[in-house]
């Protein structure tokens, strides 16, 4: 059953309608946050705000990622933190990523959604499949779906058994969760996870078909399985050097940049944009810490070496959030262009609908 596809509700940043995506060829979201050939864009991560603690106050959270979009970055990607764990000093963006999605979705109207990443051997798939796919109607086909293993063990005994051994478990969730993202798939599925009878399909459908997965990392996987089963690589923040041979594998197993068919890859990481312009960069574990000339360098580095988008999270600066953003924005944002899908090429199946 196809649902109706919603657009932005009350409160949006710019008003209701249907994101600016869609027509033949790959997932509109895709299509935005990854145009590929040899083009990067920038990407955000949650949370919006610099803070020296382990959880944001998120206060004006929902007024910065409207404002984000306004600029014209790419896409905004949440992340999975159930738990405060003793050692970790790490709380996310405090709130449940697909409760905030849910936010986002009808307070947004063009700016990718995604998870950056669910991690999906805490989760199970179905639930996973209808959080993901009722984002994706109600943002109009915005949703991205990173997935990972995760990187804090302190979380794993808390969910008992089931979540033993977590790497063990993600063919088998990936796959559940890919056949309840599929095409309109109705055919049965049976996996240690659980069994679907043939016809027991997902409702809402995502809002294109086929919701893309994104895998984040490896998780245990050889980068050969990555690129069988994911529409796309996130990864973290590397030495260009190092990106630059990350990057030429993929390429190897996936096609150019753009290709048909082709795989994006991004990278992420933390970013302490200095205040003076021109700040020699130092050293940050997982980011980048430097002024915005140095730093406009490095990424066109990373744009030449093949990363489809740059993904930043904000959280360790001493300056203001608002502040950074306004100087992404006006000084890096013009060298990576988020495109813009021409209204006239909107898929004709679908119809907007105020909830």
């Amino acid at each position: 059953m196809r649902a109706e596809t919603a657009g932005a509700g009350g409160g949006g940043c710019t008003g209701p309608g249907v994101a600016d995506t869609a027509g033949p060829g790959p997932h509109p979201a895709m299509r935005r946050a990854f145009p590929g050939g040899g083009r990067a864009t920038l990407g955000l991560i949650a949370p919006l705000e610099s803070f020296s603690g382990d959880v944001p106050t998120m206060e004006g959270h929902l007024a910065r990622v409207c404002a984000a979009e306004e600029a014209g970055f790419a896409s905004f990607w949440l992340r999975d933190v159930p738990l405060l764990v003793p050692g970790q000093g790490d709380g996310g963006q405090l709130f449940d990523p697909w409760v905030y999605l849910g936010a986002l979705a009808t307070a947004t109207s063009r700016i990718t959604l995604g998870t950056a990443s669910t991690v999906l051997p805490l989760r199970h798939p179905v639930h996973v499949a209808k959080a993901a796919a009722s984002v994706d109607l109600l943002s109009g086909g915005r949703m991205l779906l990173g997935l990972a293993v995760g990187d804090r063990p302190g979380e794993v005994p808390a969910f008992g058994p089931a979540a033993v051994d977590p790497a063990d478990r993600l063919p088998d969730s990936w796959a559940y969760l890919r056949h309840l993202t599929g095409d309109a798939v109705t055919t049965g599925h049976s996996s240690p996870l659980g069994e679907l009878a043939p016809g027991t399909g997902l409702v809402p459908e995502p809002a294109f078909g086929r919701l893309p997965l994104l895998m984040t990392g490896r998780g245990g996987r050889t980068i050969e399985w990555v690129a069988e089963h994911a529409d796309g690589w996130l990864y973290s923040a590397l030495a260009p050097e190092i990106q630059r041979a990350n990057t030429a594998r993929w390429r190897r197993l996936t096609g150019e940049s753009g290709a048909p068919g082709s795989k994006p890859y991004a990278q992420a990481g933390y970013l302490v944009l200095d205040e003076d312009p021109r700040s020699a960069p130092r050293p940050l574990p997982q980011g980048w810490a430097m002024g915005r000339e140095p730093l406009l360098d490095l990424f066109k580095t990373y744009e030449a070496g093949g990363v489809d988008q740059l993904m930043v999270n904000l959280r360790l600066n001493s300056r203001p959030a608002d502040e950074v953003l306004a100087e992404l924005a006006e000084y890096l944002l013009p060298h990576f262009p988020t495109p813009e899908i021409h209204p006239a090429a909107r898929a004709s199946h679908l119809t907007v609908r105020q909830f």
